[in-house]
């Protein structure tokens, strides 16, 4: 899979379920960016999925 694919992949993932998120922006509103950003990476199974397609990654 070419690096602009992935990248097309994860820009999807994040339009279609993180643009809108009730959970991410009410943790932003009441705890902080920095609690809601370890929820999306620790505990959102869609963060997870990003990761997990971030890690396809070619790196030179």
């Amino acid at each position: 899979m070419k690096n602009m694919e992935v990248i097309n992949e994860i820009d999807i993932l994040l339009n279609k379920y993180c643009e809108d998120c009730f959970v991410r922006s009410h943790l932003r509103k009441e705890k902080g960016k920095t609690v809601a950003h370890d929820f999306c990476i620790h505990v959102c199974t869609v963060g997870e999925q990003i990761k997990e397609t971030g890690k396809k990654l070619i790196t030179k």
